[in-house]
Parts: C-alpha cells; structure tokens; sequence
C-alpha cells in the first residue's frame, strides 16, 4: 500500500476510535455502533454566531464549537479553488448523548496543482505537508510491480461539534438545496440497558418565517438568510457545481 493510503487509514482510524468517546467502553457497557446515511440537501453558516448548518433530510446539525477556522477555509474556496476531491467528511452522534454531533472534515490540495498564492495560504492557515500516493482518491488500479512516484500534499483535519435536531420537513422545502446532495455516513449509538444516558432528540429550532424563503434560528434571534447565503455558494461551489 502506498503511503498516503496508511496515513489516511490510521487517521480515519484514529478519528474513529475518538468519535462519541468510543473506548473499549463501548464493549462493557453494551454499546452498539450503528451508522446510518444522512442525505445532505443544504450547507449553511452563521457569520455572528459562527455556527455551520448540515441540512439533512433525516436531521439538522447545527456545529457551534471549532467553526472558525473551517469558515475561514470556506470564505477562501474562490482563491484555493476548493472542489470535491480535495474533500472528505466523517461524522458521529455522541456515545453517551445523541443530541451531540460531531464531524471531521478532511482537505488534502496536492502542491503540483497550487499556485504560490494558494501555497502562502495553506502554510499561513497551518496545514501540512505529506508525501502522497498521486492517485489517492480515485479508482485506479495498480499494476503489478508499478512504481508509483509519491507527491507532495497540503492537508489538514477540521473537528466541528454542535448538536442534532430531527429535521422540519417545511423547513427542509424551503432551503436552497445543493444540485447534488451530498450522502455521508454518521455513526450513531444505541445502548440496550436500562440506564442508557441517551436523551431525546429535539426538532429543529429553525422554522420558517412569513417571509418567503427566510430562516431564523429560536424565538427573538435576527434573520440570518443572507450569512447563509454565503456558505450555500461555498459548499456548491465545492461540490463541482
């Protein structure tokens, strides 16, 4: 296996084995991990309060703690020419609260394809370098005996966490949806004992005003439709539209 292959494996692993706390715990006290896929229709950002929003179609997960720096990365999508390959998601609900959500978003940019303002970026917003499989991330196969030559990557791992809401269909019909939803798995876990410290999950506090289109987040807090707006452009732009 290539390098960049046993990098991202050990970190997924690593990121795995950190998600809602899972130890050897989860073993001794009847825990069961069971990930289920959640169909992202809608991204969406709070500038005042720095919250991210994931729009799915099952739940809402609205991420307020580590936000700042993935904003930054995001408000930045025009200069690094951000796209999906150079990202991947993993997400979790946590062990002990499955109101609690957590996501890992992983960008890896291959030096060969930057130019030196993009490079100044990176290096200024603390990503680093690995050397790397050139064909990480895409369905090609090696031959036998192939010497594949390793490339230099700028990577680096973005930890948000916030909060699941079980999703408000009217809502839902009322973002501005990707053109393509993005599909992520979200590991999630159930206890069968009695005295399982999972709690119930809430609706979503955003609603639908009486302004066509706008979106509020709880009674009394301003509009935020347009600092949304400004992540919707992002993440589409990310997703290749």
């Amino acid at each position: 296996m290539k390098k960049l292959f046993l990098s991202i494996t050990a970190i997924a692993l690593l990121i795995f084995l950190s998600l809602g706390c899972v130890t050897k715990q989860i073993w001794t006290d009847k825990t069961k991990a069971t990930p289920y896929q959640e169909r992202i229709i809608s991204f969406y950002s709070n500038e005042q309060s720095k919250e991210i929003l994931f729009i799915g179609e099952q739940y809402h997960y609205i991420f307020n703690k580590e936000t700042q720096a993935l904003m930054a990365l995001l408000k930045s999508k025009g200069l690094l020419n951000l796209s999906d390959k150079n990202i991947n998601v993993y997400a979790s609900i946590d062990r002990q609260d499955n109101r609690k959500a957590q996501a890992h978003i992983m960008i890896h940019m291959k030096k060969s394809e930057l130019n030196a303002q993009q490079i100044q970026w990176l290096e200024k917003n603390n990503f680093s370098i690995i050397q790397a499989d050139p064909y990480y991330g895409t369905e090609h196969r090696y031959q036998a005996n192939e010497q594949v030559p390793n490339v230099t990557i700028y990577t680096k791992e973005y930890h948000i966490e916030g909060r699941r809401y079980i999703a408000n269909q009217e809502v839902n019909k009322q973002v501005i949806k990707l053109k393509k939803p993005l599909t992520i798995e979200v590991i999630e876990f159930s206890k069968s004992d009695e005295k399982s410290t999972l709690y119930k999950i809430a609706m979503t506090p955003l609603s639908v005003t009486a302004d066509a289109g706008l979106i509020v987040i709880g009674t009394g807090v301003a509009i935020i439709y347009a600092p949304f707006a400004l992540t919707y452009i992002v993440i589409d732009k990310i997703k290749g539209k």
